[in-house]
């Protein structure tokens, strides 16, 4: 940490604010210097049930995209080298490099103050339709807005089959914990379960991976709060090459914020791009080339505590 810049420091500090899958937080840094640092995931840190990495680079592109609008609100700017190199389990992202603001570059980007303030709301939103504004806006950054049960159908049958497989019992039994203090992760809290939801998912990680009949009542909650939402976006991207998913990751970070920053609020539910089963059906509905994440979108009943995150020093490296 001493030979980071305090700026730079307090940039990357709020940049652990980015969201992520499971809120695994799986960017690692390297400080080079006063204003620079490697941005890497180690494989071996993340989610047995991402096979292609999608999760991962999205939340890598996320990463840095917090950072950017982090960045702006302390009169600096920010640039990354993308390189994508792997050595065993480690990839090298790319360099990052953080430097004054000068004339040339500008206003700060109007996001960077709503970005202090994202958060998922994985509570019940109320009926009042979307916004023009926000619709278009959310077009513009890539998304589609799909009918809700028509999705809804899709993530039930996905959901099934994921509780049926013991990978994706596995991951969630790994990355949910009972403490709320835990610096990463899910907490009951952070998921809105009641004490019976919540005791339901601990037998569902003693077993492992459950029936279809019961696959079915676990899956209810999600299905439930998409049938009842007014707006679903689907965000695409053009293929799945790190690439492609890091600047996905990008689009949905600034698409999260833009709701937000309008006081509206959302919730990922990307289960039926997760599963080769459903993700094809996804990608017709939304006439996406490759669907990427799926998320709700409403103007919120109630508001929730932002999730925990864990300290700079536990994934910087001088």
């Amino acid at each position: 940490m001493s030979a980071i810049d305090p700026t730079v420091a307090a940039v990357l500090a709020e940049a652990q604010r980015a969201p992520s899958a499971h809120n695994a937080q799986p960017w690692r840094l390297v400080a080079l210097g006063d204003d620079t640092v490697e941005l890497h995931y180690d494989h071996l840190d993340y989610l047995p049930f991402d096979p292609d990495d999608r999760d991962a680079y999205l939340a890598l592109g996320a990463y840095y995209e917090t950072l950017s609008l982090a960045a702006q609100r302390h009169g600096r700017r920010s640039h990354i080298s993308l390189r994508f190199t792997r050595s065993g389990s480690d990839l090298h992202v790319g360099d990052i490099s953080v430097r004054p603001a000068t004339a040339a570059d500008g206003p700060a980007d109007p996001l960077a103050g709503p970005a202090t303030d994202r958060h998922t709301n994985r509570l019940r939103y109320d009926r009042s339709p979307v916004p023009a504004a926000l619709a278009a806006d959310l077009t513009g950054l890539g998304n589609v807005l799909v009918e809700p049960r028509a999705i809804a159908r899709l993530v039930a049958q996905a959901s099934v089959l994921s509780w049926q497989d013991r990978r994706f019992v596995t991951d969630l039994r790994r990355w949910t914990h009972a403490d709320p203090a835990t610096p990463a992760g899910m907490t009951p809290e952070g998921l809105a379960l009641t004490r019976t939801e919540w005791a339901a998912l601990r037998v569902a990680f003693r077993a492992g991976h459950l029936p279809a009949s019961v696959a079915r009542a676990y899956a209810s909650r999600d299905v439930r709060l998409l049938r009842q939402s007014v707006g679903v976006c689907v965000l695409g991207a053009p293929s799945l090459s790190p690439a492609d998913l890091f600047d996905a990751g990008r689009r949905l970070l600034r698409s999260w914020v833009t709701i937000g920053g309008a006081g509206w609020a959302s919730h990922p539910i990307s289960i039926a791009v997760d599963r080769p089963e459903t993700a094809p059906q996804v990608a017709a509905l939304a006439g996406v080339a490759v669907p990427v994440a799926v998320y709700r979108i409403g103007h919120p009943t109630a508001s929730v505590p932002r999730s925990n995150r864990r300290p700079l020093q536990e994934t910087l490296r001088a």
